[in-house]
């Protein structure tokens, strides 16, 4: 028997942490959970758009090429977990409207 040593729960644990400080705070928020778990992504969209509201909290479903293009738009604030490769892109996609970035 192999047990995975990934902690699948940390997905959610890491989408939700600044979604519900965003909520407390009365911020919009955009949501682009990982491509690794596309069960997870279509869960948070189906119960994001049913209990939150749609104007103003959104779930982002896709890859590389979904990602590329919102990270072309401008952002009060990005919060952004992952490996350092894709942190690179995102901190230089940042940098050109001086976004910060947590």
């Amino acid at each position: 028997m192999i047990f995975s040593r990934r902690p699948w729960n940390y997905p959610l644990v890491l989408t939700m942490n600044p979604l519900i400080g965003a909520i407390a705070a009365g911020c919009p928020a955009v949501l682009k959970p990982s491509e690794l778990v596309p069960t997870l992504t279509e869960l948070l969209a189906d119960l994001t758009s049913k209990y939150l509201d749609p104007n103003a909290y959104v779930v982002v479903k896709g890859g590389v090429p979904e990602t590329t293009h919102i990270l072309e738009l401008r952002w009060d604030h990005i919060f952004y977990t992952g490996n350092s490769r894709v942190g690179r892109l995102v901190a230089t996609a940042a940098g050109r409207h001086l976004t910060p970035v947590t």
